[in-house]
């Protein structure tokens, strides 16, 4: 990690920038570093992709409860270190592991960070080429807010960016003579963070070649890393079979031409067709198996890396490079079967270093790239999520003040910007900034995310022991210590052990112990509908309404209700739709009847 942390310091510090343009360059990272934060922070409160998050709640549970002996994933070793931290946070505070928003922001820190990474790279290429100012501006922001970066990460939350980083590291260092002992280490590090990499070998590999009488010396450097990565999987005895997992058996996991990547072969045979099927019917024996698309597209995309190749051998500059690099990436999503709709984002980082470093000639290649990549995750997995909303009501509320502001004192926000330029702030004051927000709102996911604790005193028991004596809902049945959808019972992102899972509208009946005194109890709406639904709970009984919620929405936190119930021998539990009965999944959580002593 030491080697790894001190190369990649020197690795920033040697894009220099002349003195004269130094303060340029650090405030336009602090200001569009603080905008790709902000936009990834926002992004992160989309729903996620609810298959990858049981990915990563099943991983960690694993090193939660066995660390690195038990892992079972098809992950490479790297990222898997991150997933065994984010394990230990959650046994430190004894929160329960499933696929909640605090699992998916702790999943997603490596992502915030590289994707800063790359803001600060291109702010300082952007300075050092001497882009004019509103030519800059318009790359950086391009970078900062790159559409198809934040739908894969922050929102689908997956962490493509994470071993990206490493490659764009690569790729730099090995065109210098002064960096080119890194090189092999990052190189070494985007592999052994994400397989896929394995893409930038023929750019990486002819530039390694082509420099061979220096590139050998980041040999030492490459094996260290290697050893110290794989190292705790040797003591523990998981090697073999997490090497095999992560870089063997992930070669066949989609046994499709394609799934769901819009790419040649859903143009040519359809979505989700089977790659070892040959074309026109032909038999799948001897000789005609070879005009398939499992083939075919091998073969064509070894042509192409053949070309790249021969390119790198050739190439004198980082625009050539990252050029290179992004149509590797670009090839390896559209002709190699087995993609599914989230491959082409290993292209755009290198599509962002090629428009930083040759605007002119890729602005446009770039942007239809990145459209593809958008619009093929959007289909799949795009913005949406209850959570978004008192952001994007923040966000225009925010927008109408400052425009009121402009209105009545048009200089006020050219002086603030002058004010801006003048600070002296430290270049790194985006990272340090995104590592406080980070601990900041960590703290307050555990507080949230930590089960409601509660102890039974002797005169107390759950109402849910005792049996329904009849119910009435229009969706489904009442479950006991489970969501309506059979889910673990959670609201606002807080699990519950015990309570009833319903659905508006609906009545549940139950018959109360003659020493019964007071129901304690939480409601809310369930998580399982991402944010939506309103209702109302009531509570009843005979002789009229004994407690009322008022309206719940979803996303609202476990609003907390008592009823005083003695001298009763039967209450009701009624949900009330408020109209509209759509996502309607409510709870009745933590239900305590304290009896008469």
């Amino acid at each position: 990690m030491y080697v790894f942390m001190k190369g990649f310091i020197k690795f920033l510090r040697s894009i220099e920038v002349p003195q004269a343009r130094w303060n340029r360059a650090t405030l336009a990272f602090l200001i569009w570093g603080s905008l790709c934060l902000l936009a990834n922070l926002f992004c992160t409160n989309a729903n996620a992709f609810g298959g990858d998050q049981g990915y990563w709640a099943d991983w960690v549970k694993k090193l939660a409860e066995g660390g690195f002996e038990k892992f079972n994933g098809n992950y490479p070793p790297l990222y898997v270190f991150w997933l065994w931290v984010v394990s230990k946070v959650y046994v430190l505070f004894d929160i329960p592991i499933d696929k909640t928003f605090m699992l998916k922001f702790l999943c997603l820190w490596p992502v915030y960070f590289a994707h800063l990474a790359l803001v600060d790279i291109a702010s300082r290429l952007v300075s050092k080429i001497k882009l004019e100012p509103a030519k800059a501006n318009l790359v950086l922001a391009f970078v900062a807010l790159n559409p198809a970066l934040l739908l894969d990460g922050p929102i689908w939350g997956q962490v493509d960016m994470f071993p990206c980083i490493f490659g764009i590291a690569a790729l730099y260092c090995v065109n210098f003579r002064s960096k080119m002992k890194y090189a092999a280490l990052f190189f070494a590090l985007a592999l052994l963070a994400k397989f896929q990499m394995i893409l930038l070998l023929p750019i990486f590999g002819g530039i390694f070649i082509r420099k061979y009488k220096i590139s050998w010396r980041g040999l030492p450097a490459m094996a260290v890393a290697i050893v110290l990565v794989l190292l705790p999987f040797f003591i523990a005895g998981n090697l073999s079979g997490m090497l095999s997992r992560a870089y063997v058996n992930t070669t066949s996991q989609y046994p499709y031409a394609t799934y769901n990547a819009a790419n040649l072969w859903m143009l040519t045979v359809g979505n989700l067709s089977a790659d070892a099927t040959p074309f026109f019917n032909l038999p799948k024996e001897g000789i005609w198996s070879l005009l398939s698309p499992a083939w075919i597209g091998k073969i064509l995309f070894v042509i192409v890396s053949l070309y790249i190749l021969k390119c790198s051998l050739f190439a004198r500059n980082l625009r050539t490079t990252f050029k290179l690099a992004t149509f590797s990436s670009f090839a390896f999503f559209l002709l190699l079967p087995g993609m599914h709709e989230r491959y082409l984002i290993y292209a755009i980082p290198f599509a962002c270093m090629w428009l930083v470093l040759d605007l002119r000639k890729s602005w446009f290649w770039v942007a239809c790239i990145t459209l593809l990549c958008a619009m093929n995750i959007e289909m799949v997995n795009g913005l949406k999520g209850g959570d978004l909303w008192p952001w994007i009501s923040a966000f225009g509320v925010i927008v109408f003040a400052a425009a009121s502001v402009h209105a009545l004192f048009p200089k006020f926000f050219p002086l603030l910007a002058y004010a801006i330029s003048r600070l002296s702030l430290p270049r790194f004051t985006p990272y340090v900034v995104l590592g406080l927000i980070l601990v900041v709102e960590l703290s307050c996911e555990v507080r949230e995310s930590r089960p409601i604790e509660v102890e039974l005193l002797p005169n107390q028991m759950y109402l849910t022991d005792l049996k329904i004596d009849r119910y009435t809902q229009e969706y489904g049945s009442p479950r006991i210590n489970r969501s309506v959808e059979g889910k673990t019972l959670m609201v606002k992102n807080r699990q519950f052990e015990h309570g009833i899972g319903s659905h508006a509208s609906s009545s549940l009946h139950f018959t109360l112990p003659a020493n019964a005194e007071y129901l304690d109890f939480y409601v809310g709406v369930d998580d399982e509908v991402s944010g939506g639904g309103s209702v109302r709970f009531i509570v009843k009984s005979d002789e009229g309404e004994l407690w009322s919620s008022g309206l719940v929405r979803g996303n609202n936190a476990p609003v907390p209700g008592r009823a005083k119930v003695a001298g009763l021998d039967h209450i009701v539990l009624v949900i009330d739709a408020d109209g509209d009965n759509a996502y309607d999944h409510a709870d009745w959580l933590s239900l305590i009847l304290t009896l008469k002593k």
